[in-house]
């Protein structure tokens, strides 16, 4: 079905640069709230960021922000029951993580295709963000990608007091806590935004197997094989939420994408410390953004050389 362009607000920031409020039709006709970060001289590449699990798009604005100034045309949403995506009370929403890649994500790539045909597509996933362009039949239509902290949920990879924070999580807290509220109460535990209750449900039995989402959806193990792209992926030593060895668990499933892996250890870019969710502050523009954009923009010019190699050898 066609995606409508539904713009619903405009907003100038300082920086050359627009942002709309926009609205995105999934194809089960649920209305995602999405942001359209415009840059006054396009380079010919669009985003589309990814947020982590309960986190709202806002958080990444000040990273929108750069990259629209920087010349890249960005997208954030929300995914459905989060945030402006949220438009009922969660008890009871019906949502799960499947929908979040198989409907979101896709009706925003389709929507960005629609809307910049010629253009390069890359997409930056944070955390759950990362996991969920596998699920998504359409992160085909990607040229790159970039992972942040992203990571399989399962508890045995987590060390120390993380790994049995991690065991309660999947095992008591969000069974017990979904069954009573009707959805899971993240906010009032000082985790992220509430979940409903078939996504908090399905990311906590991914949280309890070894064999990721493919004991439940066997079908996307194919899925995750097919994507070939360049892929970035960041992932940091005092990560909790992200333990290397969740990272690689991650990468193996994406079996075939061509990865450049960068593990930091803040110490070594004199920092104290990083962990799940610095990388998107403000205050790691200079030392990570300047490097994604870099290797975006080369990664483009790559591909727009090898298209012109090939247009010129059939000539």
């Amino acid at each position: 079905m066609s995606i409508p362009n539904h713009h619903v607000g405009l907003a100038l920031f300082e920086g050359q640069f627009i942002m709309t409020e926009i609205k995105i039709l999934t194809n089960d006709l649920f209305t995602l709230s999405a942001r359209h970060f415009i840059p006054s001289d396009p380079n010919g590449q669009v985003i589309v960021i990814n947020a982590a699990t309960g986190v709202k798009q806002n958080f990444y604005s000040h990273f929108a922000v750069y990259l629209a100034n920087q010349g890249f045309h960005v997208y954030t949403y929300d995914y459905r029951g989060i945030g402006g995506s949220k438009h009922v009370p969660l008890k009871n929403f019906d949502a799960t993580i499947l929908d979040w890649g198989e409907l979101d994500l896709s009706a925003v790539l389709k929507y960005i295709k629609q809307r910049h045909p010629s253009y390069s597509i890359s997409i930056v996933g944070h955390s759950i963000g990362g996991q969920i362009i596998g699920i998504s039949p359409a992160s085909v239509l990607a040229d790159s990608i970039v992972m942040i902290g992203s990571q399989t949920p399962y508890w045995r990879h987590y060390r120390g007091t993380m790994l049995l924070k991690v065991w309660q999580l999947w095992h008591l807290m969000i069974p017990l806590l979904t069954q009573l509220f009707g959805y899971f109460p993240s906010r009032s535990l000082g985790l992220f935004e509430d979940l409903p209750a078939a996504v908090a449900m399905q990311w906590s039995r991914w949280g309890k197997t070894s064999n990721y989402i493919f004991d439940e959806l066997p079908e996307k193990k194919e899925l995750f094989e097919s994507l070939r792209q360049p892929a970035l992926v960041y992932s940091f030593t005092d990560d909790q939420y992200a333990p290397i060895g969740a990272v690689k668990d991650l990468l193996s499933h994406y079996s075939n994408l061509q990865v450049e892996h960068r593990l930091i250890h803040p110490a070594t870019i004199n920092h104290k410390s990083i962990g799940h969710f610095s990388f998107f502050r403000k205050s790691s523009e200079a030392i990570f953004w300047n490097k994604i954009s870099e290797w975006l923009k080369t990664n483009y010019d790559s591909k727009r050389g090898e298209k012109y190699d090939l247009q010129s050898t059939k000539a």
